[in-house]
């Protein structure tokens, strides 16, 4: 026990201390904090520039046209105060496309004179990236369209306004003891959203440097000279606590910085007493998954190989992040509970449920015995690869061969 603990916190120091641990620990969150508000936050600055707009129409919509000049005027304006579109009529629409092909004009709309009834309204432009600036042209001219139609069949537009609008609807979420707080239908989803990142990231990253960290070490024969005062059990295991450590520091950090980034965008924080259970999935989590990258790290030479399996591996626990929105929106369905008991994934669909607060504890406790019970067979199992191969030089281990180390 005392040189698994020199081990660990001889993995730990070192990694601590490097520049890449530094990097992903303090920068790599708040990079993603950014990425994610930072695109959002330069959607709603208001354009520099004007946008030229051609529009070709027939004179008989010709007030409908200029309603939507004088709508347009009034609600999209630049940063200086100026009105942000500046239409011009043109008679044909071969004209206009010349005008945008030679790039006089940034767009034109073709608006025909069926638009009151079903005709199409066609936006023609030498690109079309800029979502923005044509679905203002459409929401405006949409609610123009529609307030005509209410004119042309005698309806008040005032009260049709007034009589439309809707009504709040205000979420709470009620506990087992029958008390409702306020919910937040987002909060729902991001809290279990950012607590599953947090456990990917931690593990992979983690696993990944466990990984190189034996590889490295059997290629330079540095294991060798650990082998002689070591055995490899106490070897394997210091590896992945120490690292296991530093995921866990890493993990601390993330956690605040999500919590806080919570907390300042005014979304409901986890309870308390769902951290300890959240603490269970991710040390078994990352013991399983560390258990495979040990073993890993002693069947090949170099890093490219084991990156082509390990791939595999992370395929299969990237599942619950893609289909994270269908978890967490049916979080009771059969499917989603079904594979919450299959040990891969378990670490990863119990945090996503646990987020949504219909997790029963019985499922916890049961979930948490199946993760206990598949770290310790899955470390004895890749201890077994571990000592066996882990000198093993000039010949890479065969499938037929392995399934023999794990027989022994």
């Amino acid at each position: 026990m005392k040189k698994t603990w020199i081990v660990l916190k001889w993995e730990f120091i070192n990694r601590v201390r490097s520049k890449l641990f530094i990097l992903t620990t303090f920068l790599l969150p708040f990079f993603m904090v950014g990425m994610m508000y930072i695109p959002a936050l330069l959607m709603d600055l208001e354009p520099e520039t004007i946008t030229q707009v051609g529009l070709v129409y027939d004179n008989s919509i010709d007030p409908l046209v200029q309603r939507l000049k004088d709508q347009t005027r009034i609600n999209y304006r630049l940063k200086n105060g100026n009105p942000q579109f500046l239409f011009s009529r043109l008679a044909h629409e071969v004209d206009a496309l010349d005008s945008v092909a030679v790039k006089s004009l940034d767009g034109y709309l073709f608006i025909p004179t069926t638009i009151m009834d079903t005709g199409a309204v066609h936006y023609y432009s030498h690109s079309l990236s800029n979502v923005k600036l044509y679905a203002q042209l459409r929401r405006t001219l949409n609610q123009i369209v529609i307030e005509e139609r209410m004119i042309s069949h005698d309806i008040n537009v005032a009260i049709v306004g007034k009589l439309s609008r809707s009504i709040p609807f205000e979420t709470f979420e009620v506990d087992k003891e029958g008390t409702a707080s306020a919910g937040d239908m987002m909060s729902s989803f991001f809290i279990p959203y950012l607590f599953l990142m947090i456990l990917f990231m931690t593990i992979f990253m983690s696993g990944q440097l466990l990984l190189r960290s034996v590889i490295e070490e059997r290629n330079s024969r540095t294991i060798e000279i650990l082998l002689s005062s070591v055995k490899p059990d106490e070897l394997m295991a210091g590896k992945i606590l120490g690292l296991g450590a530093l995921g866990l520091t890493q993990m601390i950090f993330y956690l605040a910085v999500g919590l806080i980034t919570a907390h300042y965008r005014d979304m409901a924080m986890i309870e308390l007493n769902q951290l300890p259970v959240f603490l269970i999935y991710f040390i078994t989590g990352y013991l399983f998954f560390a258990s495979i990258y040990a073993a890993m790290g002693t069947l090949f030479t170099s890093e490219q190989e084991a990156q082509q399996t390990s791939g595999v591996i992370g395929i299969i626990a990237v599942l619950p992040l893609i289909f994270a929105s269908y978890f967490i929106t049916n979080p009771e369905s059969a499917f989603t509970i079904g594979i919450s008991y299959f040990p891969p994934l378990t670490p990863f669909m119990m945090i996503l449920r646990l987020g949504t607060g219909t997790v029963e504890w019985i499922e916890i406790l049961i979930t948490a015995i199946i993760m206990i019970v598949s770290c310790w067979a899955m470390m004895k199992l890749s201890g077994k690869i571990f000592r066996t191969a882990i000198l093993l030089y000039g010949k890479r281990a065969t499938l037929k061969e392995i399934i023999h180390w794990v027989k022994a």
